[in-house]
């Protein structure tokens, strides 16, 4: 066997390892995951998350995507919090802790501070009747399964397991609380996730820049037009200025493959009851709708009168998207 087969190999068996003590951490979900979602979600003051070592890691994690999500989160190490941290606690918070054997001794200030002050306490862990679990008021228990390194110690499956649940807890809580698109492009106006959920009308080409012309005009002035905003199609108006049709490059080529000649109307050759979009969709809306139609660009209309218009190219300059 190859160097190469050797590491495939041992990279399957890892990955095979780790999901296979996520799938048994779906089936140990019980009413205890439903009451510390509930939890929660009525907190009133913040989320407090501690751990240590890579446990501690991913309460980070977890912080941060509760944070992200509505829910104001802090880590705690477990150390600082028995050197003045503690002050950070009160009855308004709740607290999670992850440690996997539950008998980390490092956390017992922590927990026993909480418990004193009547702060609801989560522990996430393999154990449920160790040290720890003595002082939670919910014990959420992960697979006890072997951890995926070749000595059985590195900390692997049981962190995996330790994620994933913070991430269900993460997006339950979200989904009661009515957690939106808006409210979540609120909290992360920069980089390419704010990019993302900005509407199409805060980009999208206006006024001059949109190819219009009016159903009466012909092959030529189509043309003219669509040479002149270079977005490789025109729209089509009537007398009310509503959008009725659209001739892009496309239709041309077939124009003049038929040698059919300039002066005739555009009508008879544009693409009828056009694609349009609302000005409210976001940019992660509009990348989903340009691969589902295969089409470049489309014009944005309100009312049935095109007010802008979106070339693919755009979103690409937008946020370095990959388009």
């Amino acid at each position: 066997m190859s160097i190469h087969e050797t590491i495939k190999n041992q990279l399957k068996t890892v990955v095979e390892k780790e999901i296979s003590a996520v799938l048994k951490l779906c089936e140990t979900i019980d009413d205890s995951w439903s009451k510390s979602v509930l939890i929660i979600r009525d907190c009133k003051g913040k989320i407090v998350v501690s751990g240590v070592g890579k446990s501690g890691n991913i309460c980070r994690k977890i912080a941060a995507s509760f944070t992200s999500t509505g829910m104001p989160s802090i880590f705690v190490h477990p150390t600082e919090a028995s050197h003045g941290d503690l002050g950070l606690l009160d009855s308004r918070d709740v607290l999670i802790t992850l440690s996997a054997s539950g008998q980390t001794t490092e956390l017992l200030d922590i927990v026993q501070y909480a418990s004193r002050q009547r702060v609801p306490i989560i522990l996430v862990t393999k154990n449920p009747t160790s040290s720890l679990a003595h002082f939670a008021d919910i014990v959420l228990q992960i697979p006890d399964f072997p951890e995926a390194c070749i000595n059985g110690l590195a900390p692997t499956t049981s962190t995996t397991c330790q994620l994933v649940l913070g991430d269900a807890l993460a997006i339950a809580v979200m989904s009661l609380r009515g957690f939106t698109a808006e409210n979540f492009k609120e909290l992360h106006p920069g980089g390419n996730l704010g990019a993302l959920l900005v509407p199409v009308k805060n980009v999208m080409y206006v006024d001059d820049r949109m190819p219009l012309i009016d159903l009466s005009a012909s092959i030529k002035e189509a043309i003219i037009e669509m040479n002149s905003k270079s977005l490789g199609c025109v729209g089509i108006v009537n007398h009310r200025n509503q959008y009725v049709g659209i001739f892009t490059d496309g239709d041309l080529r077939r124009s003049l493959e038929a040698e059919v000649s300039l002066e005739e109307p555009v009508s008879q050759y544009m693409t009828p009851s056009p694609l349009s979009i609302s000005p409210e969709m976001t940019i992660s809306e509009l990348l989903i709708f340009f691969k589902k139609k295969g089409v470049p660009n489309v014009f944005v209309v309100k009312d049935k009168i095109p007010i802008g218009i979106v070339h693919i190219h755009q979103l690409a300059s937008i946020s370095n998207l990959n388009v």
